[in-house]
C-alpha cells in the first residue's frame, strides 16, 4: 500500500522550530527540537502519543520527518517553477 505524502508543504509551515532547556531529571541543558504534541497535529505518524495520558506526547521520531520535508520542497519548487514559467 503505498500512497503520496499530499500537502506535505502546509504540513511543514506549521511546524515550529524551538530551543529549550531540558529539566534537571533529564540533564538541564539546552537543546532545540519541536513541540511533539502540536506535530502531532499536522503529522501523527512520527509522534509516539501516551496512551495513559491522552494529549501528551512521550517522544517524536525526526528521522521519518524527512520524507514529509522532500516532497515540500517538490511542492515549493512547483510554485517557484510556475511563478517564473509564466
Amino acid at each position: 500500500d503505498i500512497l503520496p505524502i499530499d500537502n506535505a508543504l502546509e504540513k511543514v509551515l506549521n511546524l515550529n522550530g524551538v530551543y529549550f532547556t531540558w529539566d534537571e531529571a533529564h540533564g538541564g541543558g539546552h537543546g532545540m527540537g519541536m513541540i511533539a504534541e502540536n506535530v502531532n497535529n499536522y503529522v501523527p505518524e512520527i509522534v509516539s502519543m501516551d496512551p495513559d495520558a491522552p494529549g501528551y506526547a512521550t517522544g517524536m521520531d525526526y528521522g521519518h520527518l524527512t520524507p514529509v520535508l522532500v516532497e515540500a520542497i517538490k511542492e515549493q519548487q512547483k510554485q517557484i517553477n510556475q511563478r517564473f514559467t509564466c
